[in-house]
């Protein structure tokens, strides 16, 4: 008699029996009917959103979607509008080669996010498919990559080029694995080429950066066992292969990243020009890691209330404030824990490894350890800010790990050496956290945000004039505290943490129930779908605000132009000088350095974008304010500042109130320097620090008489009251200047130095120009009559967009072959 324990077979149930296409059109459709569930409102009820990043590019954006709308879609490469004039490639890039993005943004265009949630979607579909996983277990491993908070989050805040990015990101893994162990390598190739440059294209570095790391680990652990399996020689033929389609992608995209390239050297993601430092070429680390997650901050992966949400008042974590949590899920959670332990693959560690790596770079100056020592050694790890944003990676491999647990439960049900009991600690652990904060939340967490006390104690004895130290500023503070501010935090808190434990209970009694064949492995799987999906949309829906949605009918401009104010009509109506250019603009009313919106009304010396030009980031921190006034008059003067808007009485000399109405006020700048001037004398100095030093308020700096210029050269300038200079044309690609000089003079031009495209020439002659009052161009002009003529045609923009084409070419001439190839007996 056989006493070996047989396990009666699973039973079996309509989704098990169907085939395997059908199995995949019902999965597919669920997945193509989330997002409209979601986003309702924009496929249903006729609404957009237009968040206040998109205002922001729109409004940066104008100098250049007017320069194009007039000379026939020409790009400029060169906005005027912002921060003095800077490069466009950080708001708005030339036309890239077509490619299949270009098609999916066309039909996305009246439903955004929709198509690329689709994207996202069917790529996480098909990068756990083509792994030998089931339908329903893809379809739940697509829910959980494809609805982490963190993306309703940033496309309401209209980071689109961030989400483009991730959307493509479970593709390019796919051609990875396909490239890696796929028999059809010419299919793998371009499957992993075409996703790498749709990947890029996006243009969105950060992320791209971010995977990379979990795709280089992967590729030491494939080879680690190519090594242990004798196959290195094989293996070393599909690196190059993997090789060779990344250098294709990158030539498919190279028109984005060779102008990014040169910017980045020249912008604040290079770091200050003042620096000398061993640590420059990056951000300050103070800078970078803003937005670190806090160590308990974590356990809002799985318990997305616990320190808040998004609440202003209510969050209570250590960053400055947030829009949310990264969300992996509590279904996840489970399920990843199951498949650390019992899945069979060891690439499950590959997955944990880098997930939990990426983990400890989200807590940024929390774990200084191994993140500042990343910060100075790492290559291009200190370009980039915001630690946090290290989770999307983190919930990405914990989400493969639930799939991989999923797998792993069918597995162990049907096995006749698995039982419950082989899960008591994966259940037990998430299990015994949701008892712990469901019921004891108020013993472990304080609901109390770092120095928020002192804050408050400060605000409140400001307010009331009186010392912080009074008792009674104190006890009022206490009282607001603990009867305002944390029984919100606790039921918060406590709603999530209990709802996370019935999630738990419902994914162990599933779990009980696969296992003692109360319920068949279709209907098991599709529960822990079903269960994931209301986990995963029901807490994204907290950051789909219908609220900040507007209706398709309006236009970003129509927004815009809504905020234009009584001064920015004054401003349009006086901003010309009469001599072919305009003037700028300090809008000191709103916020100059980290709003947009003045621009689309007229040039400004302030703006908003992520990465500023160095040096004229350094101009704001070390120049402009100062003086008796508070600020460096002499820098508006050499900026061509003509306006200056303010809420209230400024005691500037020189400036006369033009404008006053509702509080809002408008200052003429008296002694405001023409576009470009001759001056009388230069002063040479070795670098940016020396030429920061001749500028201060202290140094007595007068750019109408003389010019700083940074160069080791013997530079001439002279005393004439006879010369002259006019500006014959101007606009972003071309200057064109008439100049009239007795003898040798140097010329200052207030438009923002650059010298990766700016080119300068006298009567036709190639000339050179040189960085002048820290900031502007200068050039030296020989006597007699010249014509001068400056004009930006970057290398970078001519030379990458032959190459992307070149690079696109290739790339569909073995796409075609691939498919000729598919369609042969």
């Amino acid at each position: 008699m056989n006493s070996k324990r047989t396990a009666p077979t699973l039973k079996e149930d309509f989704l098990s029996r169907l085939s395997e296409n059908k199995k995949h059109g019902i999965a597919l459709a669920f997945l193509f009917l989330l997002p409209l569930i979601l986003y309702s409102a924009i496929f249903f009820g006729g609404k957009q959103f237009l968040g206040n990043d998109v205002l922001q590019w729109r409004a940066g954006s104008e100098s250049v979607i007017e320069y194009m709308e007039t000379h026939d879609g020409d790009h400029p490469n060169w906005a005027t509008n912002m921060f003095s004039g800077m490069p466009s490639y950080v708001l708005h890039n030339p036309s890239s080669p077509p490619s299949i993005d270009t098609f999916f943004k066309w039909i996305g265009a009246n439903a955004h996010p929709l198509a690329f949630f689709w994207i996202l979607l069917g790529g996480s579909y098909f990068f756990f498919v083509i792994q030998g996983v089931r339908p329903l277990s893809a379809a739940l491993g697509a829910v959980l990559i494809g609805f982490t908070t963190y993306l309703p989050i940033i496309i309401e805040a209209g980071h689109y080029s961030k989400f483009m990015a991730f959307s493509f990101i479970p593709w390019m893994f796919a051609g990875y694995y396909l490239v890696s162990r796929s028999s059809r390598k010419l299919a793998a190739f371009f499957i992993f080429a075409l996703a790498m440059t749709l990947q890029l294209r996006a243009n969105h570095p950060q992320v791209t950066y971010y995977f990379l790391y979990l795709l280089g680990f992967w590729w030491l652990y494939d080879s680690w066992i190519a090594y242990k399996k004798e196959t290195i020689t094989e293996w070393l033929q599909r690196t190059g292969l993997a090789f060779a389609a990344g250098i294709l992608a990158i030539l498919c995209s190279i028109d984005l990243y060779w102008r990014l390239y040169e910017y980045a050297q020249y912008s604040t993601r290079g770091g200050s020009t003042l620096d000398t430092s061993s640590q420059a070429g990056g951000l300050s680390l103070e800078y970078a890691f803003s937005w670190s997650q806090g160590v308990g901050e974590l356990l809002t992966l799985v318990i997305p209330g616990l320190y808040g949400g998004s609440s202003s008042e209510a969050y209570w974590g250590p960053k400055s404030f947030t829009s949310g949590p990264h969300y992996l899920g509590g279904i996840a959670f489970v399920l990843s824990l199951v498949g650390l332990f019992h899945y069979r693959k060891k690439i499950k560690y590959l997955f944990f490894g880098v997930g939990s790596l990426t983990t400890l770079f989200s807590l940024g100056y929390h774990f200084p350890l191994l993140n500042e020592f990343l910060f100075n050694y790492m290559p291009y790890f200190n370009k980039f800010r915001t630690p946090e944003m290290w989770l999307i990676v983190s919930v990405f491999c914990f989400s493969v790990l639930a799939v991989y647990g999923a797998e792993s439960l069918i597995g162990m049900a049907q096995s006749t050496k698995k039982g419950i009991k082989d899960l008591y600690l994966p259940l037990g652990i998430a299990a015994g956290l949701g008892v712990i904060f469901a019921f004891g939340s108020d013993a472990v967490l304080s609901f109390e945000k770092p120095g928020e006390v002192e804050q408050y104690i400060q605000q409140v004895a400001q307010q009331n004039n009186v010392s912080p130290d009074n008792p009674q500023v104190r006890q009022q503070v206490s009282t607001f505290i603990n009867t305002r501010l944390k029984p919100e935090r606790k039921e918060m808190a406590g709603s999530d943490s209990m709802r996370y434990f019935i999630l738990v209970l419902l994914a162990g009694g599933l779990v009980w129930a696969l296992f003692n064949r109360k319920v068949s492995k279709g209907y098991f799987l599709a529960g822990l779908l079903l269960l994931a999906t209301y986990d995963m949309l029901s807490v994204d829906h907290r950051y789909v605000n219908e609220d900040q949605m507007t209706t398709k009918r309006m236009e970003a401009e129509q927004l815009i132009q809504q905020r234009q104010q009584p001064a920015d009509k004054y401003i349009m109506q006086n901003i010309n000088s009469g001599e072919g250019y305009p003037y700028r603009v300090f809008p000191l009313m709103r916020n100059p350095f980290n709003n947009a919106i003045p621009a689309y009304f007229y040039p400004t010396i302030g703006g908003y974008t992520g990465a500023k030009l160095a040096h004229y980031q350094d101009l704001i921190d070390h120049l402009l304010m100062g003086g008796s006034s508070g600020i460096n008059d002499p820098i508006l003067d050499m900026l061509n500042v003509k306006y200056v808007t303010a809420q209230q009485a400024l005691p500037f000399e020189g400036y006369t109130e033009v404008f006053n109405q509702n509080g809002q006020r408008v200052y003429r700048n008296d002694d405001v320097l023409p576009k470009a001037f001759f001056v009388d004398s230069v002063i040479t100095v070795s670098g940016p620090r020396e030429a920061v030093e001749q500028m201060k308020p202290a140094a007595n700096f007068n750019p109408a008489n003389h010019a700083v210029i940074e160069t080791s050269q013997s530079m001439a300038a002279s005393t004439d009251t006879a010369a002259t200079v006019e500006v014959a044309s101007y606009d972003a690609k071309t200057i064109e200047l008439t100049t009239s000089s007795s003898g040798e003079s140097f010329l200052v031009l207030s438009e923002i130095y650059y010298p990766a495209g700016w080119k300068a020439t006298i009567d036709g002659t190639p000339t050179r120009i040189y960085k002048t009052n820290f900031v502007l161009r200068g050039l030296q002009v020989p006597a007699g009559n010249h014509t001068i003529r400056l004009t930006f045609e970057p290398a970078s923009n001519i030379w990458g967009l032959r190459l992307a084409w070149a690079g696109h070419i290739i790339l569909w001439i073995i796409g075609g072959i691939v498919l000729v190839q598919s369609f042969k007996p």
